[in-house]
């Protein structure tokens, strides 16, 4: 009889050994970890398996090229904003020549009545001058921090 029992027990392996799927989809596949048919597996791209290694690089592909156009639109940005910087800087040259006249005028004002407007002219474009100053500022520090972004972006994208 033991023998009659392990024939019988090796057979009913053999059988269900030939029904047991070994293969498996691509884990990044879109059946990704699933047991595949029998005929096609999930092996690499390099055996031409299904999916494969390809589908693991796609979401990585993606996101670099997501960074990458973030960093774009960043120094895009930063570059309108160097074209406003150069027009308010010119503009600030302006006022500072005419703070200066200002300042001068005042100071040779002959009566108190022409002392007094040329003061208050003075201080008024003074003040336009620290505007403008302020606005310069401003926007540099806007420029840096978005180029810093761009960079940041394009070294995370490196990572990938």
């Amino acid at each position: 009889m033991p023998d009659s029992w392990s024939s019988r027990w090796a057979g009913e392996w053999a059988a269900g050994a030939q029904r047991f799927n070994m293969t498996h989809a691509a884990a990044g596949g879109p059946t990704g970890g699933q047991f595949a048919s029998s005929s096609g597996g999930g092996g690499s791209a390099a055996t031409g398996g299904t999916g494969g290694g390809k589908s693991a690089a796609n979401p990585n592909a993606a996101r670099k090229a997501q960074l990458l156009a973030q960093a774009a639109a960043l120094r895009a940005q930063a570059h309108t904003l160097m074209a406003q910087l150069a027009t308010v800087q010119k503009q600030t040259a302006a006022h500072t020549t005419a703070a200066k006249k200002a300042t001068t005028a005042a100071k040779k004002a002959t009566t108190v009545k022409k002392a007094v407007t040329a003061h208050k002219k003075a201080a008024t474009t003074k003040h336009k001058l620290s505007a403008h100053k302020a606005h310069v500022a401003h926007l540099q520090h806007q420029i840096h921090v978005l180029l810093s972004n761009a960079r940041a972006l394009v070294a995370q994208a490196g990572k990938l």
